[in-house]
């Protein structure tokens, strides 16, 4: 049986992507507003919401895992080790270089010494504390074990409402010992080593385990919930709608009335995030569905190619979105020191998330093109054939 290819994962790819730029612009944009005022508060609530991206590509990456090996029997590790890492360890360590070379030419006083570059790269390979890393991380974890939760999914066929239901609770058990306890812990005088466990864990894999493993029953039952979620589409548009007002009184009742920090409120790991990313993604997914039979179509032609693009720059956009999100922060931060007026500030908020979604967009497009440096945004791209050059086929 071949790869079955799901179109619907390219709208959201798309489009989650511009929901990772749209937090980290809105959180520049909040650092510029007094805490406790009505507008950081608005922003602080939008920040929140669009919190569900780091789970829902979460969800994309094991769904789309599971659906590439679940028919390949028998299941090869070494083949699969070997062009997943390729592809992710390449990037994660020109870029981590490259963040770490960005932040020194922005330090004034930074020591080019190997005595002090040396430490910081081992130190920020081992962690991925550069930037937005953190996810290369967690995918990294998630391609070492694949091949045992791919077995594991395969032998529990019988039971995979129970492994989901166990695997929801277990994450809500995590995302509530995060925020209540672990985030009160002081580490001090602990072990490196714990140490580094403990200030790290956004980058564990247990703490996504839920994601991953939706996304492994869900390639399992695949057509069988999407039938599913076309009759119950009109539950699924309340139930996004219930939940998003739930999480904004949510953020209002912890910022206003029990006066926690901003921080606290807009924690990504903490467990209301679970419910409310998982109606998120389904409704991503549902639209995701629904675009893929309407692709084609004379009048969706133009967006789906946009589509397309967008879905296989996405990997490229996450890893160089720092550099357009400085230029964006640089510009904001000398209008605002010029005193421009509130609404223009505001005004300004869609086209920084634009410039930094299309200018990153536009780079890693222009990366993956050119044979070999595709590698750094996760893409392989082969070099042309020479006029004349005999054409190898297929025994």
């Amino acid at each position: 049986m071949g790869k079955r290819y799901l179109d619907e994962i390219d709208l959201m790819r798309a489009f989650v992507i511009l929901g990772v730029l749209t937090v980290h612009t809105l959180s520049f944009f909040n650092v510029l507003n007094n805490d406790g005022t009505p507008g950081f508060y608005a922003l602080g609530a939008l920040i929140t919401a669009t919190h569900f991206t780091r789970e829902t590509f979460m969800f994309v990456t094991g769904l789309v895992l599971f659906t590439t090996y679940l028919q390949q029997d028998p299941f090869h590790p070494l083949p699969f080790w070997r062009k997943r890492f390729q592809l992710i360890v390449i990037p994660y360590v020109v870029w981590t270089l490259a963040y770490i070379a960005f932040v020194a030419l922005l330090t004034p006083g930074f020591s080019w010494t190997w005595s002090n570059l040396v430490p910081a790269i081992i130190h920020n390979l081992l962690t991925g504390n550069m930037f937005f890393l953190y996810f290369l991380v967690v995918s990294m974890q998630l391609y070492l074990i694949f091949p045992l939760l791919l077995r594991g999914v395969r032998k529990a066929a019988r039971y995979h409402v129970h492994i989901l239901v166990a695997s929801f609770v277990l994450e809500m058990c995590l995302m509530w010992l995060n925020q209540n306890v672990l985030d009160s812990l002081t580490p001090t005088g602990w072990p490196k080593w714990l140490y580094d466990l403990y200030t790290y864990r956004d980058r564990n894999l247990l703490m996504y385990q839920f994601w991953f493993i939706a996304g492994g029953v869900l390639a399992c039952h695949y057509d069988q919930v999407a039938a599913w979620m076309e009759r119950h589409r009109k539950a699924l548009f309340v139930a996004l709608v219930t939940s998003l007002g739930i999480l904004f009184g949510h953020y209002f009742l912890e910022r206003l009335v029990l006066h926690d920090g901003e921080d606290d409120a807009e924690l990504v790991l903490q467990p209301i995030m679970v419910p409310y990313s998982l109606v998120v993604t389904c409704a991503f997914w549902y639209a995701g569905l629904a675009w893929s039979k309407r692709k084609d179509l004379p009048g969706w032609r133009a967006f789906s190619r946009f589509v397309r693009v967008a879905s296989q720059t996405s990997f490229g956009i996450y890893l160089i979105q720092p550099f357009p999100l400085y230029a964006m922060e640089v510009v904001m931060d000398n209008l605002d020191g010029r005193g421009i007026p509130v609404w223009l500030h505001y005004a300004l908020l869609p086209a920084a998330i634009l410039f930094s979604y299309f200018s990153s967009m536009l780079a890693a497009y222009i990366l993956m093109k050119i044979p070999v440096v595709s590698y750094v945004v996760g893409r392989k791209a082969r070099l042309r054939r020479a006029r004349g050059e005999p054409v190898r086929r297929a025994a």
